[in-house]
């Protein structure tokens, strides 16, 4: 999990390293499945098998699938869709939209599709995935964009929160349509980072030819 991402860390109680070692075997080996299988076809038992701990162990954690594979998406990607910290909060956003892209573009962005197809026949399963994933992943996009407009670098009339959305229904409409997340698509959604929201008129681009 990266230290970029404060709100990512797990509110239960892990207790020894033995816990943790065993807890995060058992995030790893849910993850290399969910490579390979759905997460309706996913079983209890196989993440213990190969996690090499008992199916005890994995509900002493997680009441249900569901929370398991939230947690597991999780883990893997706050690692891998950081925030950066030591750059200004536009190039941060712009970076951030560049790596969640890049890392839905892959089995991912299936799994998210897959978590939400199941969420419409399970309310608790989209409740939660709303609530521990998407809700901490904005918030973290938005601190960054009032930032920025702290700083100038964003127009102070944007709401902050209708920015995050404008900005991240594009990623999510394309996963559910099977539409690419592209080198283009990436250049689309940068730039638009910098034309609707820069207060800098150098900062801005054109928008790129879409080809045919």
């Amino acid at each position: 999990m990266s230290p970029q991402d404060p709100e990512a860390s797990d509110p239960r109680p892990i207790g020894r390293p033995r816990d943790l070692a065993s807890r995060r075997s058992i995030l790893s080996a849910t993850m290399s499945l969910l490579q390979t299988v759905s997460v309706g076809d996913l079983a209890i038992e196989t993440v213990a098998r190969d996690a090499r701990v008992s199916k005890a162990t994995i509900y002493r954690w997680w009441d249900s699938k569901g929370a398991l594979v939230i947690d597991a998406f999780m883990e893997s990607h706050f690692s891998n869709t950081p925030m950066p910290t030591a750059v200004d909060p536009r190039t941060a956003i712009k970076r951030h939209l560049t790596s969640l892209a890049q890392y839905f573009s892959g089995r991912a962005g299936k799994l998210v599709v897959q978590i939400l197809c199941e969420g419409h026949d399970n309310n608790a399963l989209l409740a939660e995935f709303n609530e521990r994933f998407a809700k901490n992943r904005r918030r973290l996009v938005q601190e960054t964009f009032e930032r920025g407009q702290q700083e100038g670098l964003f127009r102070p009339d944007i709401d902050a929160a209708w920015a995050v959305e404008m900005l991240y229904s594009p990623i999510y409409r394309r996963l559910i349509f099977g539409q690419p997340l592209d080198g283009e698509f990436i250049e689309l959604l940068c730039g638009t980072v910098d034309s609707l929201f820069s207060t800098d008129v150098k900062s801005k681009t054109s928008r790129p030819k879409s080809r045919k």
